[in-house]
């Protein structure tokens, strides 16, 4: 499909979780499209990952924190981006932990309190950071992950279904205080079931798998959207086998304005 609307590499990508899984992937196929990525995890595998994409002759930095120290998050990603030129800015919040497991009155709440600080918060935080530079810009791209539970009851690990469905409504929160901002786009997706460590923590749990799809469909998804040169479904929450390529390459509209929506069934 032709799109008629030019589509342009980011200056600058700032991935959470890219120490590891979908967020690792993304920033190592950013960065081969020339884009500049900061990499953001909590472990030392944030700066294993940069290094292996100026190993291959891209860009990259890391910062390695953990987002559920989401003040501490937001204040580095910022004094990061203050050093930086680039005007085209995207965020890809890949992040996220699974929490505690088993019915409610079985989990310690501590747990869920820091499965919302890191998922939600810490990610949160990042996204703060990065509108208040993108604002100026009158240029942004922001893409949060959803997971198992964003759409249907996941007891399995309920706090993280909580959080994951906390972002969707988020995500259509940010659309509209940005939609007049200027040239912004903010989506969330469900990238499906991805072979990762944490696919494996579930299976590990007895979890069902529902929808399992290779590596590259997510990767697709979430490059097309960042260096997408408009977005006909901001503010959605958008699985990987939706039909969404249209609506990027400036083609139709979404059928009616509660589509890819967080709603209640009427």
């Amino acid at each position: 499909m032709t799109s008629e609307v030019a589509a342009h590499p980011l200056d600058i990508a700032i991935v959470t979780g890219a120490g590891r899984g979908i967020g690792r992937a993304l920033a190592l196929d950013l960065a081969r499209h020339g884009t500049l990525v900061l990499c953001v995890s909590r472990s030392a595998n944030a700066t294993k990952t940069r290094d292996a994409i100026r190993t291959a002759g891209n860009q990259a930095d890391a910062i390695e924190v953990d987002l559920a120290q989401y003040n501490v998050a937001g204040a580095v990603v910022s004094a990061w981006l203050e050093k930086q030129s680039g005007h085209r800015i995207g965020v890809a919040l890949a992040a996220g932990s699974l929490g505690p497991s088993g019915p409610l009155w079985q989990t310690d709440l501590a747990e869920w309190d820091e499965t919302w600080r890191a998922n939600v918060l810490g990610n949160l935080a990042v996204s703060q950071a990065a509108l208040r530079r993108m604002r100026m810009e009158h240029f942004g791209r922001i893409l949060f992950f959803a997971g198992g539970g964003s759409a249907y009851a996941y007891p399995l690990f309920p706090a993280y279904a909580a959080v994951k469905t906390a972002l969707v409504r988020a995500t259509e929160n940010l659309h509209e205080d940005v939609k007049d901002e200027g040239d912004f786009a903010v989506a969330i997706v469900a990238p499906g079931a991805v072979e990762t460590d944490m696919l494996a923590e579930v299976r590990g749990k007895g979890g069902y798998v529902r929808t399992a799809v290779a590596m590259e469909e997510p990767l697709t998804f979430a490059r097309e959207f960042l260096f997408a040169g408009c977005c006909r479904f901001s503010g959605s929450f958008v699985h990987v086998r939706d039909a969404w390529q249209p609506l990027l390459a400036g083609q139709g509209e979404l059928a009616r304005p509660d589509f890819w929506k967080l709603r209640r069934v009427e």
